[in-house]
């Protein structure tokens, strides 16, 4: 199999078939899954690399900003959370210790930005990840 050009056994149903591709082709999940965005969406390594790149851009913006500037929700339900979670780790009076904390506090944030009708990345984990 020429591991340079996708060809239909890209096409794998699960981790194992995946990580044995891999293993063929000698290749990390990560450059496979950037070959096979290349062959599915017909582009280049370039435009995938700068679409993940603004996916990236966008990540992060949705975790940090309402850490600074909280987002009210269309109904007023949620807003702010993620700042109180945040500054209770930041002045050590957090209940579940520094590193959930943090977790706690991003995805709140992400919450927020995604209840005030702001731009999230979304995945087909409908949200949980």
């Amino acid at each position: 199999m020429n591991c340079k050009e996708v060809t239909a056994d890209m096409d794998f149903k699960n981790g194992k078939e995946l990580l044995k591709l891999c293993e063929s082709c000698d290749l990390p999940i990560s450059q496979v899954m950037k070959q096979r965005e290349c062959e599915l969406g017909e582009t280049s390594e370039e435009a995938v690399e700068a679409r993940m790149n603004r996916v990236l851009e966008i990540m992060k913006e949705s975790a940090h900003s309402p850490l600074a500037e909280p987002k009210k929700s269309m109904g007023g339900l949620i807003g702010g959370e993620a700042k109180l979670i945040h500054e209770r780790r930041l002045a050590g009076k957090s209940m579940a210790g520094s590193v959930l904390s943090r977790a706690i506090a991003f995805s709140m944030a992400v919450l927020e930005v995604n209840s005030s009708m702001g731009l999230i990345v979304a995945a087909p984990t409908a949200g949980s990840s």
